[in-house]
């Protein structure tokens, strides 16, 4: 939110700001509360800036990933073996039946800076495998 804030005048007209979301403010897990409530607040952030800043041109989206392939995935559980079952467990609830990959991530966060997605703002872009779509 800071960041954002002290950025704000230094944006270009035109400009794409890209925000971080989480598929737990829609899935609603236990003990993921407070978690989920600043990821709520990042979206909204995001819908309000793109109100705030359209006169500008700059456009303001989320993207939303899914459980991704990460060490810092892994990281959540210490044993190696006890690690593969969790990315196991993780990724049976995808309806693609897998883990997202970093650079699938990167492509998305790519297409909202883009020009591609010039016609795009106040959104959230999910890339999740269809986790919360489905």
């Amino acid at each position: 939110m800071f960041t954002v804030q002290k950025a704000r005048p230094l944006l270009n007209d035109g400009a794409s700001v890209i925000l971080n979301g989480s598929t737990n403010v829609d899935a609603g897990d236990e003990a993921f509360g407070v978690y989920a409530a600043t990821k709520a607040a990042t979206r909204s952030f995001a819908r309000t800036w793109a109100n705030e800043l359209k006169g500008r041109g700059i456009r303001v989206n989320t993207i939303t990933p899914g459980p991704t392939d990460t060490p810092g995935l892994s990281g959540l559980v210490g044993d190696p073996e006890q690690a593969d079952g969790f990315r196991r467990r993780l990724a049976a609830h995808v309806p693609l039946g897998r883990l997202g990959r970093p650079e699938e991530i990167a492509a998305a966060v790519v297409f909202l800076a883009s020009a591609q997605s010039s016609f795009i703002t106040g959104s959230s872009l999910y890339v999740d495998g269809g986790l919360n779509q489905i």
